[in-house]
């Protein structure tokens, strides 16, 4: 065996690691962002405690206090809720089962009780689905706090109490939460790949030159390449689709709104990565691009799991993603057939589309390819 033809090879294939961007991307970038982004998303998960959500709507230091009681028990995690939501239509839409809510007034009401002891209780609001099992749990550690709030205030006197009101919430189970996010995520990943490859190839083969000379414009080349796109996309729905069908019994609504965001989402991707792959010159390159788009969105959008679940600072990033409102979007159609819902998140990629499609054909020209 000789070291010096084994170190040639070691080093020949060590190179030619370096010049493909793409295997540096997977080989050394790709398992970091993996860690990172699950490890500050599940840090938490081996913590044994019960969700509950509270929604502060008197916005007082004194109901802060309360809360913040809430937030220092253990067996307790506590999700808020921004005080200008719609409570119910909270519960119906994110199968929310045990909400506590602080009325307006709850702080003014309770310095005039401790003033003089007198008038009427301070009540706050449980909204809880007596069908769930883990409620009753929840329910006893909530009195619990409460009784031991009240004996921290007067002593003897029940001056916070409970006002319980059941809700039966919608259930929908992981898979119809997933389908529509694989379905989100699918759709992007092969408008940006798909786009970034042909384009690539037609530019390496001298085809985008010839175009030049021949009465095609710009603007109808990116036309009909989305149109393309939406037609593999529509075609991995169904079969996205069919496969949930058969193998787990979702049968989730499909609606105008639900096609509306598959042709936004199409063409504000496809747009994207004609615009995107211009600045490089190698499929290597292109195909490193792509991934750098592709991939943080896939983890940080809500495509697997709630954005909610994730910490705030993540949260603050998905919000700023075009998939998340592409997912969003999917959910409020397919799962709840919401169509008002569906169209504040289709609002923004439709924007976002019109967008990239008016800078592709504005700012490239055949002779820049």
């Amino acid at each position: 065996m000789n070291p010096r033809r084994v170190y040639s090879v070691f080093y020949v294939s060590l190179r030619e690691l370096f010049r493909d961007k793409g295997g540096i991307f997977f080989t050394f970038l790709f398992p970091i962002l993996l860690m990172l982004l699950f490890g500050f998303i599940f840090q938490d998960s081996g913590e044994s405690s019960y969700d509950i959500y509270v929604q502060d709507q008197d916005g007082t230091d004194i109901s802060g206090n309360l809360t913040m009681t809430f937030k220092h028990v253990d067996a307790l995690k506590v999700h808020m809720i921004d005080a200008n939501r719609d409570i119910d239509s909270y519960i119906d839409k994110n199968d929310v089962d045990f909400v506590l809510v602080i009325p307006e007034g709850y702080g003014v009401s309770m310095e005039r009780m401790l003033s003089n002891m007198t008038g009427t209780t301070v009540p706050i609001i449980l909204k809880y689905d007596p069908s769930v099992s883990s409620s009753s749990v929840k329910r006893s550690i909530v009195h619990s706090i409460i009784q031991e709030t009240n004996k921290g205030l007067s002593g003897a006197v029940d001056i916070i109490t409970l006002d319980e009101q059941s809700v039966v919430t919608e259930h929908f189970t992981y898979i119809e939460f997933f389908i529509p996010g694989v379905i989100g995520l699918t759709v992007m990943t092969g408008a940006v790949f798909g786009t970034i490859f042909t384009d690539t190839e037609l530019r390496k083969k001298g085809i985008f030159r010839k175009l030049s000379t021949t009465p095609i414009s710009r603007g109808e080349f990116i036309l009909s390449n989305m149109i393309f796109q939406l037609f593999l996309a529509l075609l991995a729905t169904v079969e996205i689709l069919l496969v949930g069908w058969i193998l787990f019994g979702v049968a989730l609504h499909l609606n105008p709104m639900f096609l509306a965001m598959i042709l936004f989402e199409v063409f504000a991707f496809t747009g994207l990565a004609m615009i995107v792959v211009k600045f490089v010159k190698e499929a290597q390159a292109a195909s490193a691009l792509g991934n750098a788009i592709t991939f943080p969105m896939m983890f940080l959008s809500g495509s697997f799991f709630d954005v909610d679940s994730m910490p705030h600072f993540l949260q603050v990033i998905a919000r700023v993603l075009p998939l998340y409102y592409v997912n969003e979007g999917m959910r409020d159609a397919m799962i709840f057939n919401d169509y008002w819902e569906s169209f504040v998140n289709l609002v923004p990629i439709a924007i976002f589309a019109v967008m990239v499609f008016i800078i592709g054909v504005t700012f490239t020209t055949w002779k820049q390819d």
